[in-house]
């Protein structure tokens, strides 16, 4: 640690934290500060502790509307944890355009994981369960005691809340009737439950027997002995890039249940633990994390630019369009991410879009290229491929296409694809 400088640190506290950063935030911690925990600490306080963005309304092209208003909270510079958590619970409790449509309830649902990013999970569990979008997404709406949907009832287990192995088909079958008599009007959004055709008699679920309903499941997962460290682990593994040995799992779900279920406590716990600062590069940056951190490299467009906006519908090239995760599972964290595939994907991304950039004023091009993109460890290996492109171009090319080259090059490089 004593060998990292400051801007190393916070520039991985950020890359963390927010879906950035630009490099002058990192010099706004670091600069000026010579011990780089204390550095990084003060950018992890900062992003903690910056408010909520507010969602924006959806305009006239709903679709668009509704990806382009996500997109700008996220690279908001005043976005951080809160705004990082929010696109966490997307994936967690993930639903899709492609099945609920109506943007007008996905929109919806965007502003309760946006209420509830730092709150109380028991009460987020509770409210996506009845959620319009998730009621549609997984076949709740419409659910009968005569022909019970089993969709909701699996997944909230398996993947929502205590993991696979935790539980029985007959779990299943009973969580599906308890959860029975919910309906969705589509055109607007709202939800009604419907007790004729809602359980009337007993079920026993993960152990509880009698007239259950959705109080019931939600309280009989929170109470379930796997459900803290569960959700625990996978907040860890966002933060930390690795998962948790077991026994951190037990520890960190024992102060989330004894905590009630409380979010904010628990991810401070994280950020606090000596594993955030010293696991660094440990995972593969989402393209989300990706693309949003590409922009902020290129920093203000040229006054020549008539076209200020990049294109978030490029997400859809890079695999992971906000509103549409691939499945129930949502987004993994996984090699694919490192694929040629991607890599293509993302370099066509950022040559594309760096004609909007500002040239290099630095005489060191390479220097000024890894501090755009805020890479502060850098491989000996990326170093040389960097100072190679730059002498292919040295005298044959204006400072704009030099410096395009250059921003385009480091975005590729293996270290600005993990975070």
């Amino acid at each position: 640690m004593a060998q990292t400088s400051s801007q190393a640190l916070v520039a991985h506290a950020l890359r963390r934290l927010t879906f950035g950063p630009a490099p002058e935030q990192v010099e706004r911690f670091a600069a000026g500060n010579a011990d780089p925990t204390k550095a990084a600490n003060a950018a992890i306080e900062w992003a903690f502790a910056a408010p909520a963005q507010p969602i924006i309304a959806l305009g006239e092209d709903q679709w668009d509307s509704a990806l382009r208003g996500w997109i700008s909270s996220m690279q908001s510079p005043e976005a951080g944890v809160h705004e990082k958590l929010t696109w966490f619970w997307h994936g967690h409790f993930a639903t899709s355009s492609d099945k609920v449509g109506n943007m007008k309830i996905l929109h919806a649902q965007q502003a309760l994981l946006r209420k509830h990013a730092l709150g109380n999970f028991g009460t987020l569990l509770r409210e996506i369960t009845t959620d319009p979008g998730m009621l549609l997404y997984l076949d709740g709406a419409g659910s009968s005691v005569e022909a019970p949907n089993e969709n909701y009832a699996r997944e909230v287990m398996e993947l929502f809340t205590i993991g696979r192995g935790s539980y029985t088909e007959a779990d299943v079958k009973a969580g599906a009737l308890a959860l029975a008599g919910w309906n969705v009007d589509y055109e607007s959004g709202k939800v009604s439950f419907d007790e004729s055709i809602a359980l009337g008699g007993e079920v026993v679920y993960l152990g509880r027997r009698g007239r259950l309903g959705v109080d019931d499941v939600v309280s009989a997962l929170l109470a379930h002995p796997n459900c803290a460290p569960f959700v625990a682990s996978k907040l860890w593994t966002y933060f930390i890039g690795v998962p948790p040995s077991k026994d951190r799992a037990a520890e960190f779900g024992k102060v989330f249940r004894d905590g009630n279920y409380e979010i904010a406590p628990l991810v401070q716990m994280i950020l606090r633990s000596p594993d955030f600062l010293n696991t660094r590069l440990s995972r593969p940056r989402f393209p989300v994390e990706w693309f949003l951190a590409a922009n902020a490299a290129f920093g203000p467009p040229r006054d020549d630019v008539d076209d200020k906006d990049t294109n978030p519908w490029v997400l859809e090239q890079l695999d992971q369009l906000p509103y549409r995760p691939p499945n129930v599972a949502g987004w993994p964290i996984s090699a694919k991410w490192l694929s040629a595939s991607q890599q293509l994907a993302r370099a066509s991304y950022a040559w594309s879009y760096s004609w909007r950039m500002r040239p290099f004023e630095d005489r060191d091009l390479v220097s000024a290229a890894l501090w755009r993109c805020s890479i502060h460890e850098c491989s000996d290996e990326t170093r040389r491929a960097l100072e190679g492109a730059a002498m292919a171009t040295a005298g044959s090319a204006d400072a704009l296409s030099v410096s395009r080259r250059l921003i385009a090059a480091a975005l590729c490089s293996p270290e600005f694809a993990l975070a």
